[in-house]
């Protein structure tokens, strides 16, 4: 029985190390409160399968994004400091996008800086710590000039927006919209 289950322990890292979920874009919203929480959301636009050594995994992939995701808190453990209230998968232009609504305590423990010394610094963010591409902003993206990504806002900016490419060669990667509507018919 223990060897089964020491299988069942290793098909399980595997299936999860072998993992191609991946998607084409991500928006990032957040609204300040005046005492440094607040509120956001991460939208994933066009979920997708990459193929595993030519192999088309999205089947196995699907079952992740549901599993993990979706029912399972894979987000939540990957973003400790947010408190998600709300997780859903949806169509959109033709095409499987998810969204993620979570709050936040402080806004310094997400990736922003925010200086208590002066109201009058710029807000900051520095996408260097995201394997993703900058696209657009309601702020202004340092990164232009210089091999610095950083993004920076107002001081009076309460409403923080960018988005990013994850994936923009698409060549070897499935939608998962097909899997999806099929899921959301037997639901």
């Amino acid at each position: 029985m223990r060897r089964i289950y020491q299988f069942c322990l290793l098909l399980s890292a595997i299936f999860f190390l072998s993992s191609c979920l991946t998607t084409e874009y991500k928006e990032y919203r957040f609204k300040l409160n005046e005492n440094g929480s607040g509120s956001g959301t991460v939208k994933f636009i066009n979920i997708v399968s990459q193929e595993d050594e030519e192999k088309d995994v999205s089947f196995e992939d699907f079952g992740e994004l549901i599993s993990d995701y979706i029912e399972g808190s894979t987000f939540e453990d990957e973003n400790p400091n947010f408190t998600v209230s709300d997780k859903r998968l949806f169509e959109e232009n033709g095409v499987l996008c998810g969204e993620v609504t979570f709050t936040f305590d402080d806004i310094n423990s997400i990736g922003f800086f925010l200086s208590s010394d002066c109201e009058c610094a710029p807000i900051l963010y520095y996408l260097g710590s995201l394997s993703e591409t900058f696209n657009e902003t309601n702020g202004t993206y340092l990164g232009e000039e210089e091999d610095f990504p950083l993004i920076s806002w107002n001081s009076e900016a309460r409403e923080f927006y960018f988005k990013t490419t994850v994936q923009d060669d698409l060549s070897d990667c499935h939608s998962l919209l097909p899997l999806y509507n099929t899921w959301k018919e037997s639901q």
